[in-house]
């Protein structure tokens, strides 16, 4: 393979100081897994810069080294400057691959919250309708014949090229992805062009990262450049600006503006699940899934507004919701027969998703509503007294625990979150080991009470000072359950 096949003239800035072929035998990013005669690209990190491991990479038996910017020293092997170093390495992937994003309707979710339960929504509804599609989200990666463990929200290139190759090679017609922030705006999908991309909302997230809101916003709006059709939830405040960088049809889902592409009318939550109609075109659908939570109409009104979109006829797309359970670890109900009290879980570890599902919550209880909760160390610490706030000003009762404290310590993380409790508010308590919250929780709850185990959803591990260690709260509850008799 040809470095120059790979990387045209167009992308590189110093071609005409470099003579002769660059035989290749592929592309790498990290030293710990070069092989000699890869070509190896100096990509800057948050922590760290490529450029310091290039030396090490030659020494290992690079071919070549890719870089944005010269080196000061001289190299044994060619080095080839780049305007855009993610950019060449993601292509580079690629193209190793086969080109497998070519051989694909591509359907990508970004927005904060509600992506996973969009993509399996739309995974479930193509695959109803007798079309094979992979499923690309927080929880794992679905490649229509093998399923992987998530790694990334969104897959590094390296990572996600052969996962697309193999989906095609499985057969795959679609595949079905949620885009996060941090894979935007390090060019890992820079390369993909999408059929469909459909934006849920911005709130508070990823500070740690982005810095800004602002900065946080204009990476999600550039998602939409390299979209054929946009799908935007024109209800949340950020929606124009989204709309303003599509590339070219949009499409707007409201439940405000009834001249809305696809307008929602006659909605009813209860325990069970939600219905609603879906106007389009002076067309109805009429729309029933067994999940709660009123954020899961707009969520799922997104995924039957992408799947009429694609093609999809409106009967199948009513019908494929009616089975539709929702993604694991999102409002997902736990021994629903068993137990005389509601027990809730839920991914929601921002505080516009915390307040959303509480809210939520509190529409379908009859009595006390609880909300075990936490935050994540090594993260954004502002949302921490955010979440408090939200936590003590909506639950009956909150029970502030700990949620992958990795190298903090987590009762540290815990005062951070009592900053935000409202003065004069006493309906909270602390207990830091999560699964005595937990159990505290069950044992002090009443019939017709609600129990939402807020901040891990699908997770199945703690993440702390030791490295992850299994931890499933729906293990939990199901023990505790068995334990007492229920």
């Amino acid at each position: 393979m040809e470095l120059f096949d790979v990387i045209s003239e167009k992308e590189t800035v110093n071609k005409d100081k470099i003579s002769g072929r660059i035989e290749t035998s592929g592309f790498c990013c990290d030293t710990r897994v070069l092989r000699a005669g890869d070509t190896f690209f100096a990509i800057p990190g948050a922590k760290s810069d490529g450029g310091e491991f290039a030396a090490e990479a030659v020494k290992k038996g690079a071919c070549a080294v890719v870089a944005e910017k010269p080196f000061e020293r001289e190299f044994s092997v060619p080095v080839v400057l780049v305007k855009d170093v993610r950019k060449a390495f993601a292509k580079a992937c690629f193209f190793t691959a086969g080109q497998p994003q070519k051989k694909l309707k591509i359907i990508g979710v970004t927005g904060t919250n509600g992506k996973t339960t969009i993509a399996s929504a739309v995974k479930k509804i193509l695959s109803d309708a007798g079309k094979k599609c992979a499923l690309f989200t927080t929880v794992g990666y679905d490649v229509c014949g093998a399923f992987y463990p998530s790694s990334h929200t969104t897959p590094p290139p390296e990572k996600l090229a052969p996962l697309f190759a193999q989906a095609v090679e499985n057969g795959a017609e679609y595949a079905v992805m949620e885009v996060s922030s941090h894979s935007i705006a390090q060019k890992r999908i820079a390369v993909i062009d999408f059929e469909v991309g459909i934006f849920t909302n911005i709130t508070r997230d990823h500070l740690d990262y982005h810095k800004t809101m602002e900065e946080y916003a204009a990476v999600k709006a550039s998602f939409f450049e390299q979209c054929e059709h946009s799908i935007i939830n024109a209800d949340d405040e950020k929606a124009q600006q989204m709309a303003q960088k599509a590339k070219s049809k949009v499409y707007f889902v409201s439940e405000k503006d009834a001249e809305a592409s696809f307008f929602i009318k006659d909605t009813k939550l209860s325990v069970s699940g939600i219905t609603y109609t879906l106007s389009c075109k002076n067309s109805n659908i009429d729309i029933s899934v067994p999940i709660t939570g009123d954020f899961n109409i707009y969520n799922t009104s997104q995924a039957a507004a992408t799947a009429l979109i694609l093609g999809i006829d409106k009967d199948t797309i009513a019908r494929s919701l009616r089975g539709f359970g929702g993604a694991p670890g999102r409002m997902e109900t736990v021994c629903r027969e068993k137990l005389p009290f509601s027990v809730i879980i839920d991914y929601a570890h921002t505080p516009d998703a915390l307040e959303k599902a509480l809210y939520a919550c509190k529409k379908i209880t009859s009595s006390k509503l609880w909300c075990v909760f936490g935050c994540g160390g090594n993260r954004d610490h502002g949302k921490r007294p955010e979440m408090g706030k939200a936590a003590a000003s909506i639950a009956d009762i909150a029970v502030i625990t700990s949620d992958n404290p990795r190298t903090e310590e987590p009762d540290a993380i815990i005062s951070d979150i009592v900053k935000g409790v409202p003065e004069g508010k006493n309906n909270y308590i602390t207990i830091t080991d999560r699964k005595k919250a937990i159990e505290y929780t069950l044992a002090h709850a009443e019939a017709g009470d609600t129990i939402l185990l807020a901040g891990k959803g699908h997770e199945t591990y703690i993440d702390d000072k030791n490295g992850k260690h299994y931890f499933s709260e729906k293990d939990v509850v199901i023990n505790f359950t068995e334990r007492n008799g229920f």
